[in-house]
């Protein structure tokens, strides 16, 4: 079995752990003002978490996920958008235009490796506007990776 990659086991364990700081939350509130509702819903906050911890852990056990590495040739924040563009160059020459959340930080020239959830498949013609929200809907984490070229 090989070991879980670095950002998927960063994500995972951090799903379980914001699951948990609910419940705790909701715990100490409960026994210091008696709060039903709020431990109720908290309560329910830790069982999704654990929900889609086990979710997440089976997709990465089936190893249903895509990973994309290459080198960012291009680094793009829309003024009012949600979404940062990144032109990835893979080692083939391939040009990929990843859409990421504005606090994910990349540097051009630098090497990194995307993870992404298998998107379905979208029918010919389908509106490019819809691809790019399922596309961006999709990344599940990133790690930069070190230069593997031997300085000259």
């Amino acid at each position: 079995m090989e070991p879980i990659p670095k950002p998927l086991l960063r994500r995972l364990i951090l799903t379980f752990l914001a699951g948990i700081g609910c419940f705790a939350v909701g715990l100490a509130l409960y026994f210091y003002i008696q709060d039903k509702p709020f431990l109720l819903l908290s309560a329910l906050l830790f069982l999704c978490s654990c929900l889609k911890t086990v979710f997440l852990y089976r997709l990465i056990q089936s190893r249903s996920y895509t990973v994309l590495e290459g080198i960012c040739t291009d680094n793009r924040a829309r003024p009012f958008g949600k979404f940062r563009e990144i032109l990835l160059t893979d080692s083939a020459g391939d040009r990929h235009l990843i859409l990421a959340g504005k606090d994910c930080r990349v540097l051009t020239g630098c090497r990194y490796r995307f993870y992404f959830k298998n998107a379905p498949c979208l029918p010919a013609g389908q509106n490019p506007l819809l691809k790019k929200a399922l596309m961006t809907d999709n990344l599940l984490g990133m790690e930069c990776l070190p230069d593997t070229e031997a300085p000259a």
